[in-house]
């Protein structure tokens, strides 16, 4: 059974030789694994023991026996992947990201299995949830700062720019920075940085929520077993909650590349700027097929929907079409005097968009029930031939 570990390829056997190993029931994603090298094999690599489990490793660097390994399960089916958690820069450790988010191949059913879909079901909170917690993280407990703190420190810069604080709306390019340090797009950046497509996508990493995260959760794993005893509780309940927000983050991550398959729109939560407590606004964007005969750049166009429940126009769905240079924008609202208000400041709406260059339209109806973006069901196919209750009568 083969394994990858950080791109090192290897085998898990019994202490007998023996090859059947059940993966779901001996690993679960997320488990930490502390190693220890047993010997070297000659022309192979060597056979480490991951809490009693043997794992052979094809390893591409010299390691000693009795030398200790820590790393982090990442993928169980449908085929094994551990996250070396040793002295690893982060781009590499973002590699194994890569391969824990690969994406699903054409009938390829199971991808995930019903441990891996319970921890990430368990694991789900909104996306205002996990800045929450996180800035709840790093204001009460010292201890982050002691460990890391230009880490922590960026990660601050972050969950700040995530949820804006100015009196005014965030414009064009704060929403495009908050898409972009939101971790979302963490293992796209990854690729690029490891084929040296973009200059700049080191410094991404760096600022990219999700890596901040990845490397702080190997940084508390370390504290965990080389700490005193006064500061192992402690890391445990903060590693506990860092965990939970890769996770949730890693959760959206599948869930848009699964409704990719079905043609499903995909979901960016951003930070509502207009709520207090934080709330997790929806924005969805669905790439619409075009027409025979067009040029392919004709033919891309795309929806992009955002609700809101504000406090003087009530409840707020807008909808906008793009393409090329085209937009068509509608606003719908339940109140006929919000709408008159809206309507009579559509001509500067409207203006605003063609300095930009843009061909712009813009309406106002009005609905009885507005709908609101909320989160949509899962893709069927990210559980497909998953099954998460038996009932035996």
């Amino acid at each position: 059974m083969d394994i990858t570990l950080s791109g090192v390829v290897g085998r898990v056997v019994s202490p007998t030789g023996a090859s059947s190993v059940d993966l779901a029931q001996t690993f679960v994603v997320g488990q930490s694994l502390i190693g220890e090298v047993v010997r070297l094999v000659p022309r192979v690599g060597a056979l480490v023991n991951f809490n009693g489990q043997q794992v052979l490793l094809e390893l591409g660097q010299r390691f000693a026996p009795g030398q200790t390994l820590t790393a982090t399960v990442a993928q169980v089916s449908p085929a094994l992947v551990l996250q070396l958690t040793d002295h690893l820069a982060l781009p590499t450790l973002a590699e194994a990201s890569l391969l824990s988010l690969s994406t699903p191949q054409e009938g390829q059913g199971g991808v995930l299995t019903a441990a891996q879909l319970k921890a990430y079901l368990t694991a789900h909170q909104s996306f205002g949830q996990t800045v929450t917690v996180l800035e709840h993280l790093l204001t009460s407990h010292p201890l982050l700062h002691d460990i890391a703190p230009e880490l922590t420190q960026a990660l601050r810069d972050t969950l700040a720019v995530l949820q804006q604080h100015a009196e005014s709306s965030p414009d064009a390019a704060q929403l495009k920075e908050q898409v972009d340090r939101s971790g979302l797009n963490y293992e796209n950046k990854v690729q690029r940085a490891l084929t040296g497509e973009s200059p700049t996508t080191a410094t991404a990493l760096a600022k990219d929520l999700k890596g901040q995260l990845l490397e702080l959760s190997q940084r508390l794993e370390r504290l965990s077993h080389t700490g005193t005893d006064a500061h192992r509780g402690e890391t445990a309940i903060i590693l506990e909650q860092v965990k939970r927000a890769v996770d949730a983050l890693e959760f959206q991550q599948l869930s848009n590349q699964f409704a990719l398959q079905e043609h499903q729109p995909l979901v960016l939560p951003l930070i509502n700027p207009f709520a207090s407590p934080v709330q997790t606004t929806q924005l969805t964007v669905h790439r619409d097929g075009g027409q025979a005969g067009q040029q392919p750049a004709e033919q891309e166009r795309y929806t992009v929907a955002l609700s809101l429940d504000l406090s003087g126009l009530g409840a707020l769905h807008i909808e906008a079409t793009v393409q090329g240079s085209a937009v068509f924008a509608t606003f719908q609202v339940e109140d006929l005097a919000v709408a008159e208000f809206l309507r009579a400041a559509t001509p500067e709406l409207s203006a605003r968009l063609q300095e930009l260059g843009l061909q712009a339209g813009v309406a106002c109806e009005v609905q009885e029930h507005v709908a609101q973006e909320g989160e949509g069901p899962l893709p069927r196919s990210l559980t497909r031939a998953v099954k998460l209750v038996d009932v035996k009568i």
